[in-house]
């Protein structure tokens, strides 16, 4: 198997314009190599309490979320199918819990690495992730799961 083939988008799929880890990833690393570039600083030195909650706390939401979707029997990469409307565990308070931990983990790792200019990142990424990434997943599972999608829109936030 070829790594393309590995990300290979399947015509069953929201179609987002860039896998979330990759927008994360990018950007942090984009983000960080100008605060080594430009000298940047919080000011304050690393951060590393409130660095550490906020990495720990978010690898244990996402792997929760992860661990509702393998549950379930369906798909965690967003460019496969979703073969079941996950609703239990941390779907109950927001409709992304994976994306909502991807942010505290990036928050987190601002503060141990004492990143302003990754932190500034952000402002990016997050309209990328809004408009390329969760309005595209929730057009395609309104497609796929109509009735029982929009139930689910009403009885949770999409966010926070």
């Amino acid at each position: 198997m070829a790594l393309r083939d590995i990300w290979a988008e399947d015509p069953d799929s929201p179609r987002v314009i860039i896998h979330p880890p990759v927008i994360y990833g990018a950007g942090f690393i984009i983000g960080y190599a100008l605060d080594f570039w430009w000298g940047w600083s919080f000011g304050v030195g690393e951060a590393t309490g409130l660095g550490w909650l906020l990495v720990i706390g978010g690898l244990a939401l996402a792997l929760w979320g992860i661990w509702h979707f393998r549950r379930a029997g369906t798909s965690v990469p967003t460019h496969r199918p979703a073969t079941a409307l996950v609703v239990e565990g941390p779907y109950r308070v927001t409709r992304n819990p994976v994306y909502m931990a991807l942010n505290a983990i990036y928050l987190g790792l601002c503060a141990l690495l004492d990143a302003p200019a990754a932190l500034l990142m952000l402002l990016g990424i997050l309209p990328l992730m809004h408009y390329g990434v969760v309005l595209r997943e929730e057009r395609y599972l309104e497609a796929k799961f109509g009735e029982d999608y929009r139930q689910f829109k009403q009885a949770t936030k999409r966010y926070l």
